[in-house]
């Protein structure tokens, strides 16, 4: 579902940032529909990514077993970066700002079956 509507908020934005007809060059309409993917797209490269999923020893109410995700996040960019984690099964983490060499991480506890961590985006 939230794949959805991703999918049609982006195509709204690459509609709305596209160059008139009059324009004259198709190099225009990419350019801008290439920062607008930019603006709303996935963190940088050099965001390095290190998920881990550690048993947390409980279970919830239906007697499925926890699992704690963590992701970390280390900031090897040439400058600070705001970057939020997408969870599938949660709401994205807070919008998080990571000066340059250094890290942060976000974590959510789900049952075993799931693995939550969808992407990690700008903000």
């Amino acid at each position: 579902m939230r794949f959805l509507s991703t999918a049609f908020a982006c195509a709204a934005v690459v509609t709305a940032f596209a160059a008139p007809a009059h324009a004259g060059t198709a190099q225009a309409a990419t350019t801008q529909a290439t920062s607008a993917v930019q603006v709303l797209g996935n963190a940088p490269s050099c965001v390095d990514r290190y998920v881990t999923r550690s048993y947390t020893g409980k279970r919830n109410s239906l007697g499925e077993v926890l699992v704690k995700t963590t992701v970390k996040l280390t900031n090897n960019c040439k400058n600070a970066v705001k970057v939020r984690v997408a969870w599938s099964w949660a709401s994205d983490s807070n919008c998080r700002y990571i000066s340059k060499g250094r890290s942060v991480s976000e974590s959510i506890t789900t049952t075993h079956d799931r693995k939550p961590y969808q992407k990690t985006k700008t903000c």
